[in-house]
Parts: C-alpha cells; sequence; structure tokens
C-alpha cells in the first residue's frame, strides 16, 4: 500500500497500513478506540469520523502499542501482564500496621489455620492426652507439698539411724534443708 507521508486516513485505511507494514492484526475499531484513548495520533480536523496521519502512525503505533494490545483489550481474555505489573502481596507472617487489616486470602488462611488447631486440641481432649489446667496445677501442688514434707522430715529421721547426733546437729540440719527450699522456691519465682 502507497501512501503519501502527510495524508489523512480513515481508520480502516489506517488499519489495512497497519496490517501490510507491521504484519500485525489491527481492525478499524481497535484503530479507533486506541486514537480515543490518546495511544496514537489523530487529526484535529475533525473527531468523527477518526482521521489519522500516515507519517506518523506506524512509527507510533510500534513506539505506543505493545503487541498484546489487542488480546488485553479484548473483555474475557486474561491479562498475565497486569499480573506482573501489580505490587507484590505481604508475605503472611509479616506484621500489620495498626489501622491496616488483612487481606482477605490472609484472613481465610488464619481462620482455617486456627479451626484445624481448635479441632486438634478438641481430639486430643477427648483421646485423654490434653488436662484442664486446674487439674495440672493441683496435682502440681500436691506433688510439691508431699517433697517439702519429705524434705523436712529428713532431719528427724536423720537423728534415728544416726542415735549420737546432738539436737544443736539435727537443727542445724533442719536449718540448711530449709535453705535449701527457700533457694528452690526463690528460683522458682524468676
Amino acid at each position: 500500500m502507497t501512501v503519501a507521508t502527510d495524508q489523512l486516513l480513515s481508520a480502516g485505511k489506517g488499519s489495512e497500513l497497519i496490517r501490510a507494514k507491521t504484519g500485525r492484526s489491527c481492525t478499524r475499531q481497535n484503530l479507533e478506540k486506541l486514537c480515543k484513548q490518546g495511544k496514537l495520533p489523530r487529526s484535529t480536523a475533525s473527531a468523527a469520523p477518526v482521521r489519522v496521519r500516515a507519517a506518523l502512525l506506524v512509527d507510533e503505533y510500534l513506539a505506543n502499542i505493545d503487541q498484546r494490545q489487542a488480546v488485553r483489550d479484548k473483555p474475557g481474555v486474561r491479562d498475565d501482564t497486569a499480573r506482573a505489573s501489580a505490587p507484590p502481596q505481604r508475605p503472611p507472617d509479616e506484621p500489620l500496621a495498626d489501622d491496616e487489616l488483612p487481606s482477605y486470602t490472609i484472613s481465610q488462611q488464619r481462620k482455617a489455620f486456627e479451626q484445624a488447631n481448635l479441632l486438634e486440641l478438641e481430639r486430643k481432649q477427648k483421646e485423654g492426652q490434653l488436662l484442664e489446667r486446674k487439674d495440672v496445677e493441683r496435682a502440681w501442688a500436691n506433688t510439691i507439698g508431699r517433697v517439702k514434707s519429705r524434705i523436712l522430715a529428713t532431719a528427724s529421721a536423720a537423728k534415728q539411724r544416726i542415735p549420737h547426733l546432738d539436737p544443736e546437729e539435727v537443727e542445724i540440719l533442719k536449718d540448711m534443708l530449709r535453705e535449701a527450699l527457700f533457694e528452690l522456691a526463690a528460683e522458682g519465682e524468676r
């Protein structure tokens, strides 16, 4: 197709020129849409019908229009380039700001994770692998009380087994055992 460089072309002739020079498929409607969007040079002589400058058309088309432009403009066609240019998503374990809400997907993942944890805890409790906290604390307090009584009784037992111990020596032994218990209690509070 031979065209004068300063000639104004209709959208139909312009699309034929693009097809002839670039080998790309370009329809009249697509060319009109690109002109209305301001992506291609357009004549100021009239708004309708669209007229394009032949001299600039092919160069502007190649410079401004991506090869996948026609595909992206069609409704219902998936566009992978938009996903590539989207900002990256926040990692799920990264903390959020105080006024920021997590995305729907992250919220659903957290919810599913917590529900799975609850179900596992319920299962373990039914199998007898988990105990109530108050029951564990009561059992632990009873055990500690028995150990304390047994340790304090050691001094009296030593007097019975070692008859030559003086009462003063038995009291020294009791004091040493009490000090040891107080030290253990202090370490447990840290």
